[in-house]
Order: C-alpha cells, then sequence, then structure tokens
C-alpha cells in the first residue's frame, strides 16, 4: 500500500504550484498545527472521486477562517506534468493550489505505490493519519481533526450514495 505509516517522519518537500509559486510542507506546518498532504495522478478514477471533496474541505477551511485561497493546511500534489495538472484543475474546477511533482520527488521521499495517498500531518512532522484510496470514514476523520466535527465534508445524499472504500 503506502510505507510512510502513521507515526512515520514525513520527508518535508518544496515544488512549485500550478500558479509557478513555490510551496513546502516545512511553511504549511509554520502556518498550522495540521497539514493535509494529497498526492494523486489525473488519469486515476479514484483521485477524480476524492479531490472534488478536498476541494469542497479547502473551501470549508478558507471560508471559516476568512483566509485567501492560497492559506490552506491543504497541499495537493500532482504526479503529472504541468499542462496536465492544469487540464485537471480546469476540468474539476480546483481553486485550491495544486503542486507539480512531475519529477516525482515527493512521490518517491514518500515511498508511494498507490494513489490517491494522503497523509494527515502534524508540527512536528510526525504522520498522524494515512490514507490510501477513498475511504469515506477516513476522509470524514482528517476532515474533522482540520475543520472541525460540525464541518459535514458529505451531503446525507452522498453520504448514503459514496461507497465506503475504494482502493487507489
Amino acid at each position: 500500500m503506502v510505507a510512510l505509516i502513521e507515526g512515520s517522519k514525513a520527508p518535508d518537500f518544496q515544488l512549485k504550484t500550478s500558479r509557478d509559486e513555490v510551496q513546502s510542507l516545512g511553511q504549511a506546518l509554520a502556518r498550522f498545527p495540521l497539514v493535509l498532504i494529497t498526492i494523486f495522478k489525473v488519469h486515476c478514477p479514484v483521485c477524480q472521486l476524492t479531490l472534488p471533496y478536498i476541494q469542497r474541505l479547502h473551501n470549508g477551511l478558507i471560508a471559516a477562517r476568512a483566509q485567501s485561497v492560497e492559506e490552506s493546511p491543504i497541499l495537493v500534489v500532482c504526479q503529472d506534468s504541468q499542462d496536465e495538472t492544469m487540464e485537471f484543475i480546469e476540468q474539476y474546477g480546483l481553486t485550491m493550489p495544486v503542486l507539480v511533482d512531475d519529477n516525482l520527488d515527493v512521490t518517491l521521499a514518500y515511498e508511494l505505490t498507490n494513489v490517491p495517498s494522503l497523509f494527515l500531518v502534524n508540527a512536528d512532522y510526525t504522520i498522524e493519519s494515512t490514507i490510501v484510496g477513498f475511504d469515506k470514514s477516513a476522509l470524514t476523520s482528517a476532515a474533522g481533526r482540520l475543520a472541525g466535527d460540525a464541518f459535514a465534508l458529505f451531503t446525507s445524499e452522498e453520504d448514503t450514495a459514496l461507497p465506503a472504500f475504494r482502493p487507489g
């Protein structure tokens, strides 16, 4: 599945975003006590299922904290080229910054074998939660940790219709 499990130290990384800005895990952890790293590939059907909910979480965090779009405890990392990443962003209406890992440096550092892979990382770089694939319960828990238990990641209709789990 994924090499870095709960309790492992998350490697720091720095990548350019789709907006040609540089972001790093260290910068995000300096601003937020928890950061959610989401690593995906554009042609992955399970990633296509997961990313709109990560965008919903991002929107909820921005609205609740009255922050700019760039100030989010979510780092989304795409394994594809800049062009493919931009097409995905447009197709799915993503407004959150997406980091481009076209050389797969982050993928290798995190020793990934499956996407999507998500890591909830605390201020001392310890991975508190690892999610591989679409796991409705684990995503709900991570969203609650970041946005508070009152935040609903899934509507009641989605909660009923969506699968509990889809492997990546």
